[in-house]
């Protein structure tokens, strides 16, 4: 058998094209999907009206929903695993289609809805189902040109001492960031006290160093576990003791710096998606449950999983009465807030690129660069004179606050485009091969939440050393083969 350039065997492929082909089964999955997810929720939630609603206004913003439930049954139904579009749709059906149905029908909402017109709100809907569309074309769109096919290329580890140097420093970047932050007990706070703790890392940078502290310290660690548990894998012989040594360090630097308690639950599911995405692989059911079980638990758990946000179990108690008035109240806030900013620029009119060098230029202090702009949730919310500014940002506002319509479609274009390459990664003729970009595509994935959610400004630092964690473990390489069309 073909060994790759580090003596193993790569891991058996057991899914993907050729492999979970039962195509009545799949149908069967995808069917019952696309009924509970487009019929049985949403009717559910138009029984659940408290307040009067026109049709017209429900069937708009169930528009989205249904064009979301639509998207993640063909994805059950399809034989390749594609996890950055799964999580793109499972994002826009909850927090862009039913959350807003919710909104609409119990008349509750967040605390950060301002008064906007049913013309405002249509807006949103519609600019919503331009994104989407946008994502949609772009992702199915192929460019090739005539002729040729392109040549089977994928990511390999460089070498085992290099993801060796790269633990050690890893480890090294966390323990930097658990002493500037005040020790082990931080990171055990909830997430309310141990974000106070961060503030105190060098408070007059503001949060440009804070954030690449953080970064490094968590994500380098992740990263590193993750490619270490791939070789562990697919090895055809034991590990020496450095690296078992070396996975018993990383292991526990991220149950302390990655843990959910002084977490956000957005970075949260950036490392589930982590964990669990390499050990799926190519197994299509596997993923399929994780689909249908992440589309369920965005309405039920995700909500309710925030009892570490607050010191002492301080915060608003929960109203247990009904799920559509807890995801309609509760964290779900990007429609409100995508609304909130086409008042805002409708009142103070684009930025014309100004707000996207935040993101840009994220590692610049602000007491070099005086006035670096705000997250957008931050510049919003003030506009609105908001008590709490921890607000979101959705992908939607982002692009419009810069460049309006145009600019929203190119954004969901360019991640269209980007998304289909990465989900090409978890092609079973490439797993196959000993690749490993498809650990970096797994954490990616996870990250796109945050991502979609926003603000790019905050997500910026795990991103930068996200990507460069990937850069340095992996090579990239050419291989004669040809891909199948």
């Amino acid at each position: 058998m073909r060994t790759n350039q580090l003596g193993r065997r790569p891991a058996p492929v057991s899914g993907g094209p050729g492999a979970d082909t039962r195509p009545g089964v799949r149908t069967a999955v995808a069917l019952v999907a696309f009924l509970l997810f487009a019929v049985v929720f949403p009717l559910e939630i138009r029984d659940a009206g408290a307040v009067y609603f026109t049709d017209a206004d429900f069937l708009i913003r169930y528009a989205v929903a249904l064009y979301a439930a639509v998207k993640l049954a063909l994805l059950l139904w399809h034989s390749d695993i594609r996890p950055m579009a799964a999580v793109f749709w499972i994002f826009v059906y909850t927090g862009m289609g039913l959350a807003p149905l919710a909104q609409l029908t119990t008349g509750r909402s967040t605390a950060v809805a301002v008064q906007v017109d049913d013309v405002a709100l249509t807006t949103t809907s519609l600019l919503t189902l331009v994104g989407c569309v946008c994502f949609d074309v772009a992702y199915h769109l192929r460019l090739r040109k005539h002729g040729r096919e392109p040549q089977l290329r994928f990511r390999t580890l460089r070498s085992m001492d290099v993801l060796r140097v790269f633990s050690v420093a890893a480890v090294v970047a966390a323990l930097v960031y658990v002493v500037q932050a005040g020790g082990l007990s931080v990171f055990f706070l909830s997430r309310q006290e141990a974000g106070h703790a961060l503030d105190e890392i060098s408070p007059d940078s503001g949060h440009a160093l804070r954030a690449i502290i953080s970064s490094a310290g968590s994500v380098g660690c992740l990263t590193a576990l993750i490619f270490y548990l791939h070789v562990w894998r697919t090895r055809d012989r034991a590990l020496a003791a450095v690296d078992g040594l070396l996975m018993a360090a990383l292991l526990a630097m991220n149950i302390v710096v990655n843990n959910p308690v002084s977490n956000s639950r957005y970075w949260t599911l950036a490392v589930l998606f982590g964990l669990m995405l390499p050990l799926i692989r190519g197994r299509k059911n596997l993923f399929n449950a994780a689909v249908v079980g992440g589309v369920i638990a965005s309405i039920v758990i995700f909500p309710l999983s925030d009892i570490t946000r607050r010191a002492g179990g301080q915060g608003t108690p929960v109203n247990l009465d009904s799920v559509w008035i807890v995801i309609a109240t509760k964290d779900y806030d990007q429609f409100t807030m995508l609304a909130n900013t086409l008042a805002y620029t409708d009142n103070n009119g684009f930025s014309w690129g100004l707000q996207a060098l935040g993101p840009l230029l994220f590692w610049v202090p602000r007491v070099i660069w005086a006035n670096k702009p705000l997250d957008t949730g931050v510049e919003v919310g003030q506009w609105m004179n908001s008590v709490n500014l921890n607000l979101s940002a959705p992908l939607w506002a982002e692009a419009w606050i810069n460049f309006g319509l145009p600019g929203l479609i190119l954004v969901f274009a360019a991640l269209g485009m980007l998304s289909r390459r990465l989900d090409s990664g978890f092609r079973a003729e490439i797993l196959s091969k000993g690749a490993v970009g498809y650990l970096g595509i797994s954490i990616l994935a996870g990250y796109l939440f945050i991502l979609l959610r926003g603000s790019l400004l905050q997500s910026m630092g795990r991103l930068m050393i996200l990507v460069l964690s990937v850069a340095i473990l992996t090579a990239v390489t050419n291989r004669r083969e040809r891909l199948q069309p």
